[in-house]
């Protein structure tokens, strides 16, 4: 792993005695100890998370808006100033190159948080994009560190580190200001199904914050958590649930996408996919079974027909269960809450029901 990237609080995270693997290039923390207490914590409590390897890009000058409202799936002229906006990037076929959260820091200025695996290529994609645009696109990656706040007792830690109250800041929205003597963004935002922050700091300000938070005995959340809270939530994670040969569509994400818009990339291939229907259908599940259906497992259908694959699977802590995503064909979606699917795994049959994301079957 010498090879790795090293997280900014890579050192104070093994005086914490995480348990480091490679992801997205990155030397990361998998957990803390045991990840299902940490995923419990975060439903129930909160839970801090160093999200420092993802990416950053500012876009900004006089056609910065009009430019993103070409280069990206959502409609920009939504997203007001000081607003956070969920979008896709996609490419001419309407397959998904990258999911990102857009905020709007002033009128013709942007920052875009990126997945870390994708940082090159969106940057360069963008980059190409925006040469027939007066506007700039910066990859400043190396200058951000990110933490997120996450869980019922978000607000209130929150609270008490920076001294302000901060009730009134709607989901999806974002404050600036000096904190821990650092230029900040504090956005309500996050990728668990609760409520909680995201906190984009300087370098130098990162480990302010990672001992504030540590002197309230917030407890670090790792990246194994991190995946089953987002699985649990129905949240997609980039490489499984969404990616070039899977479109927004397909992945239930036309609500992100800007229909109205005059002309965006990608916009011929995903109309036409949605006048005919998508080919192939994202849905979730729990499993009647102690073993978990993994990536790749084919998913029969009630008539016994292959008829779709797994892409993540895990463990749900809610339902004490085997949970997934499975992306399925659109005349089999239709019947996904019949009785007598299964997901095969090595030759034996798993019973699976498919049906809302594990959190939300709890919320409706």
């Amino acid at each position: 792993m010498s090879d790795l990237k090293k997280l900014i609080l890579h050192d104070s995270h093994l005086a914490k005695g995480a348990k480091l693997t490679s992801f997205a290039g990155w030397n990361m923390p998998v957990s803390n100890g045991s990840s299902l207490t940490e995923h419990l914590a975060v439903r129930k409590s909160v839970g801090l998370f160093d999200v420092s390897h993802m990416g950053e890009i500012e876009v900004s000058g006089p056609q910065a808006d009009e430019f993103l409202n070409f280069a990206l799936t959502n409609d920009i002229k939504k997203c007001e100033v000081g607003q956070a906006q969920y979008t896709v990037l996609c490419d001419n076929d309407g397959g998904t190159l990258d999911d990102l959260i857009l905020y709007r820091r002033a009128d013709q200025e942007f920052l875009l948080c990126v997945n870390a695996s994708n940082v090159g290529n969106d940057f360069q994609v963008l980059s190409d994009r925006s040469m027939q645009f007066k506007c700039k696109v910066s990859n400043v990656s190396n200058s951000f560190g990110q933490l997120a706040l996450q869980g019922p007792d978000a607000e209130k830690i929150l609270e008490s580190v920076i001294n302000q109250k901060i009730s009134s800041l709607p989901k999806m929205h974002f404050l600036e200001a000096d904190w821990m003597e650092e230029p900040t963004i504090i956005a309500r935002t996050g990728y668990t199904g609760e409520d909680g922050f995201e906190i984009y700091t300087s370098l130098s300000g990162l480990k302010k914050w990672f001992d504030a938070f540590d002197q309230l005995k917030v407890p670090l959340i790792g990246l194994a958590a991190r995946d089953s809270l987002r699985l649990e939530a129905g949240f997609p994670l980039y490489g499984h649930e969404l990616s070039p040969s899977i479109t927004p569509l397909q992945a239930g994400l036309s609500w992100a996408v800007g229909w109205k818009k005059k002309t965006f990339c990608g916009q011929e291939a995903l109309l036409k996919e949605k006048q005919n229907k998508p080919s192939d259908r994202l849905a979730f599940f729990l499993a009647n079974d102690r073993r978990i259906p993994r990536e790749g497992c084919p998913i029969l259908s009630p008539s016994n027909q292959e008829v779709g694959a797994v892409l993540s699977g895990g463990f749900s802590p809610l339902h004490e269960k085997p949970m997934g995503s499975a992306l399925i064909q659109s005349e089999s979606w239709e019947y996904r809450e019949d009785s007598g699917w299964h997901a095969l795994l090595r030759n034996q049959k798993i019973p699976i029901e498919f049906g809302l994301p594990p959190l939300r079957r709890d919320q409706s």
